[in-house]
């Protein structure tokens, strides 16, 4: 906000996203209609970041099961393979940080595209960590989606929700779906649902590449994860 003159409206955006994903996915812990005054006026916890700016607490669980390309073909359902993985690790705590505006997300999601032989505009999903919505706007900037300080004008007006630009956090995300701790199987299986065409109303058509972001630490630890389906390869 300092730097660059991104605004808690702007952050508001996010959480409205995430719900009005949310509401399209029966799984998600909370559906009920959220608006960016609500967000803006709800009782603040560490300013700038208010209630709703944060990650539910909730329980839950997940699995992903992984073989080889010649064994997934005798599978029931439609295999999703991992083009291009990578993590980078930059310090421990968040005091530490150069820049608290520049995460190692810059170099995980760099090392991944190089992996998977692709580039930004060829993915059309994003699934990423968010435990606040500060998380969200900081790692599509790292990530290159759009460039460092323009985060918070790229999520506004919808641009990451149902129907916008680039569909984010499909499921809800950490803000509206669940947030049991371990959050970052749920964007993995958000991601290989997506590409399997198993999403409902929520389904994002022609989803063929999607990128998976997961955040550990304090902002310190970043892993990002390229999936596809047969047709990418």
């Amino acid at each position: 906000m300092h730097q660059y003159g991104t605004t808690r409206g702007q952050l508001a955006d996010v959480a409205v996203a995430a719900r009005l994903w949310a509401q399209l996915n029966p799984e998600a812990f909370v559906q009920d209609e959220l608006t960016r005054e609500a967000v803006l006026n709800s009782r603040m916890i560490s300013d700038p970041l208010s209630l709703l700016d944060c990650c539910l607490v909730t329980d839950g669980g997940g699995a992903v099961i992984m073989v080889s390309h010649e064994r997934a073909k005798y599978f029931q359902n439609k295999p999703i393979y991992l083009l291009g993985t990578a993590a980078a690790h930059w310090h421990r705590q968040i005091t530490q940080m150069p820049d608290l505006t520049v995460t190692a997300a810059v170099e995980s999601g760099q090392r991944a595209f190089n992996m998977a032989g692709i580039t930004k505009n060829e993915v059309d999903v994003v699934e990423v960590y968010d435990a606040f919505t500060i998380n969200t706007i900081l790692f599509l900037e790292d990530l290159g989606f759009c460039r460092k300080g323009e985060g918070g004008s790229y999520v506004a007006n919808g641009n990451i929700a149902p129907g916008g630009s680039l569909p984010v956090n499909t499921h809800g995300g950490g803000l509206s779906c669940v947030h049991p701790g371990m959050y970052g199987i749920f964007i993995l299986i958000e991601a290989v649902r997506q590409l399997r065409g198993n999403c409902g109303k929520r389904q994002v058509d022609g989803a063929e590449v999607a990128l998976v972001h997961g955040n550990g630490g304090v902002l310190s630890s970043q892993a990002t994860s390229i999936l596809g389906t047969e047709e990418t390869l």
